[in-house]
């Protein structure tokens, strides 16, 4: 019983976080990269007071970084002759740095956007036409969600980069895939693990029209984040994603 209501607490939680992130983005939509417009919302389903965080204090006002833009054709006439150099190099050092890991956190829950579409979607789907893997149903859902969260992660990864880009077509979507299948594969591994507990340890294979697998569900997504976020730092700095 208790069980029950801690679940629908959390859900209210995440429904409501939802919902004051899309108020905020109908009123001030994110015109740069319009996809994050459906990213932050999706993520407050399952990020509730974290998502709303992440939205208001990181993805909001936030400008794309241009730090791998060229410059040589920026005139730059100012007169530096009497800055503190030392103490510039410092701040602009920091700044960097905190501009980097909150491009990572955005990068981080832009590919958590889509797995997290994809398994909210997954379980309907595997209702109608379920299927077992190993002689196990967990293991073909599994599979399922997993191709699910490919297809929605990299169609997201599309909609980022493919207004950057000269090219359009499949060129787009190979690089959009190369982008996004090692940060999707770690969110689900992370996702995957939690709810291996869930299943094969804690409750058994729970109902999706039940408030506890959607409880459980926020938190597979949050251990997803947790095993997303290092691979995603990684690729920001091997410069294989850009920060957002």
């Amino acid at each position: 019983m208790l069980f029950n209501i801690i679940s629908k607490i959390f859900i209210v939680i995440g429904i409501l976080s939802a919902l004051s992130i899309t108020i905020d983005i109908l009123k001030n939509p994110q015109k740069e990269m319009p996809i994050m417009n459906w990213v932050w919302p999706i993520n407050g389903l399952w990020a509730g007071v974290f998502g709303v965080w992440a939205y208001f204090t990181i993805g909001k006002h936030r400008k794309m970084d241009m730090s791998n833009m060229d410059m040589g054709d920026m005139n730059m006439n100012m007169d530096m002759s009497n800055m503190d150099m030392s103490s510039m190099n410092m701040k602009d050092s920091k700044e960097k740095y905190s501009s980097f890991w909150q491009g990572v956190v955005a990068d981080t829950l832009h590919c958590g956007a889509g797995c997290s579409l994809a398994d909210l979607i997954g379980p309907w789907i595997f209702l109608v036409f379920p299927f077992t893997l190993f002689n196990n149903l967990t293991f073909g859902e599994w599979t399922l969600d997993y191709f699910l969260a490919l297809l929605t992660g990299v169609t997201f990864q599309y909609a980022a980069i493919s207004p950057m880009m000269k090219e359009k077509g499949p060129k787009i979507w190979l690089r959009a895939l190369k982008i996004d299948f090692l940060s999707l594969t770690s969110w689900q591994i992370g996702m995957y693990g939690w709810m291996a507990l869930v299943i094969f340890v804690w409750f058994g294979r729970l109902s999706p029209f039940t408030p506890e697998f959607w409880f459980m569900m926020q938190i597979a997504m949050c251990c997803g984040f947790v095993t997303a976020y290092p691979v995603n730092w990684w690729l920001v700095k091997a410069g294989i994603k850009m920060g957002m």
